[in-house]
């Protein structure tokens, strides 16, 4: 009890230090007029000789709206760490719902924790034996001196002065439900993230646990590997985060949700947005893994991802992992294009269109099988069984890659969008009932593995890497074909020993039918008309003709 009290004390003169008090307890937090904002520098008369005074009044309020993002960022970093945690050494737990994970690159050692039990096994020869429970005291409200400049608080929620911008909930808070007041126009950054710490093991006499450490290195004397082995305190690692919170319902009066607003609050089961909601920020329900369904309001026009400090890449997860259900409300989907996680090396961000097959695949990536849907009065877009069209289901956008078994296309479909059945390594046959596709895109059905049957009688175009990978596909149809792009039918090793092209065709690229020499391919001979056009692409001769291999061509 004394290494606790000591604890605290520490804690409560760092804080005071800092303008703030804690009570002894640690159940509330008094934020003094003393902890104010850094004043920011205004412009020299050298950095506004050039500019015009719209330009002046521009980069004044970039530099205060910096200067008050920094210290909402330094508040947010002291209120988190307000709580004490300690780890109880216990013997033969009897723990039934443990969860792994290595956080190896922690300075020191390592353990498997639970998040709703909050017990933890370590990684060492007394795994079996020995376990810890974790205890925590938070904050469970905070109070604002009435002369603060800047910062207010209601019912133990932490806001900026006008109460327009929630900036804290407290970890302690024992609502399971929590109401956002009308007015409030922003959730601020981290305002209900959890946050990871680690959390030293002791004994129950108070000493610490200790471990073997082993570490993997490259010897750079003869280039081999070693190992050392070292003793090093044990220590747990946890998500601090309130663990009451369930719902949390906002007013059509917010506007924006920070980067990370939500991150981490594990047990969060649902979130009703604002109806005027215009930004999410990055990761602002990263690891909410209660969270099943989401509903995106029809005035959500951004989604901004942070970029990160190194090889120009940007955070683009902006939704939880476990999303089962994600429908867009409303009738106009104006979403603009979002800066994705990936870059070219010059450090041009890569743009993703919205409602593409990009889009839905990788902002809603998900470890479950995510059904999109859209209100049936949408201006651009139908949804039927999860599957995405244009409005008048003429085009098919997006397939989901949890699809599996047989698909019946719908009658009006007359075009497979680029990427549409990309990736579903379960799709086995594709029916067209009734409708008349004609136009297939680019990497349409790229690497469906298992893929045998599809009738290709209607259509005309075949795009790019159409079917590149389909290991599974055996007989082809092409009799109306037209075009058949470059590497159409790449890897597909199951062909027909012979396959002829129509005399429809009038053009086809030189590697529709290619595949890697490390594959063995059925294919032998590709009949293709004297009268169609074999094109040669730009960069065929840079291609490393061992590698890729080609049918042998019969004219005729």
């Amino acid at each position: 009890m004394k290494q606790n009290q000591d604890a605290i004390t520490q804690k409560r003169a760092y804080f005071a230090e800092n303008g703030m008090e804690l009570s002894e307890d640690l159940n509330t937090i008094r934020i003094t007029a003393r902890f104010l904002p850094d004043e920011w520098d205004d412009l020299t008369d050298e950095e506004t000789e050039d500019m015009t005074l719209k330009e002046v009044e521009q980069e004044r309020k970039r530099k205060r709206e910096y200067s008050w993002k920094w210290f909402v960022s330094r508040l947010t970093y002291l209120l988190q760490r307000a709580g004490l945690h300690k780890a109880v050494y216990l013997s033969n737990p009897m723990y039934q719902d443990m969860e792994y994970r290595d956080f190896s690159d922690f300075e020191e050692a390592y353990l498997v924790h639970c998040d709703e039990s909050g017990a933890a096994f370590g990684e060492s020869e007394w795994d079996e034996t020995m376990g810890v429970r974790l205890v925590s005291w938070v904050p469970k409200e905070i109070i604002v001196d009435e002369d603060h400049p800047y910062l207010s608080a209601r019912d133990g929620v932490l806001f900026n002065k006008d109460q327009t911008e929630l900036l804290w909930y407290p970890y302690g808070k024992e609502e399971e439900t929590y109401t956002v007041p009308n007015g409030v126009t922003k959730i601020s950054y981290r305002a209900f993230a959890g946050y990871m710490t680690t959390v030293a093991m002791r004994k129950q006499d108070g000493s610490r646990v200790e471990r073997l450490w082993r570490r993997v290195f490259h010897n750079l004397i003869d280039g081999g590997m070693d190992t050392e082995y070292e003793i090093r305190p044990a220590s747990v690692v946890k998500y601090v985060f309130n663990r009451n919170l369930r719902h949390v319902i906002m007013p059509d009066t917010v506007t924006v949700i920070g980067e990370s607003a939500f991150d981490h609050c594990i047990f969060l089961n649902s979130v009703k947005l604002s109806n005027t909601l215009e930004e999410i920020g990055s990761e602002a329900f990263k690891g909410c893994r209660k969270m099943r369904e989401i509903s995106l309001p029809d005035s959500l026009e951004r989604l901004i991802a942070q970029q990160q400090y190194y090889y120009h890449r940007y955070r683009a997860n902006f939704f939880p992992d476990n999303l089962e259900r994600v429908n867009f409300l409303g009738t106009r989907c104006r979403l603009q294009p979002i800066i994705t996680n990936r870059a070219w090396k010059s450090g041009w961000p890569d743009i993703t269109e919205p409602y593409t097959t990009k889009f839905f695949s990788e902002i809603f990536r998900s470890r479950k099988d995510v059904t999109i849907t859209f209100e049936a009065g949408n201006e651009r877009f139908s949804s039927e069984s999860g599957v995405i069209f244009n409005k008048d289901k003429t085009e098919l956008i997006y397939c989901p890659k949890w699809k599996s078994g047989v698909y019946t296309v719908p009658k009006t479909v007359i075009r497979f969008g680029r990427e549409a059945f990309a990736g579903c390594s379960g799709l086995t046959r594709v029916i067209f009932a009734g409708s008349a596709v004609t136009d297939i895109g680019d990497k349409a059905f790229f690497y469906c593995k298992a893929l045998w049957d599809i009738d290709l009688r209607s259509i005309k175009h075949i795009g790019d890497r159409a079917f590149t990978g389909c290991k599974a596909l055996t007989r082809i149809n092409l009799h109306s074909v037209e075009h058949i792009g470059n590497e159409a039918f790449s890897d597909c090793t199951a062909l027909d020993p012979t396959i002829t092209i129509p005399r429809s065709c009038r053009c086809m690229s030189s590697f529709a039918f290619s595949h890697w020499k490390r594959l063995t391919t059925s294919l032998k001979t590709l009949r293709v008309p004297r009268e169609t056009e074999v094109i040669c692409l730009d960069n065929a001769s840079s291609r490393r003709w061992d590698d890729k291999l080609l049918p042998e061509i019969d004219l005729y």
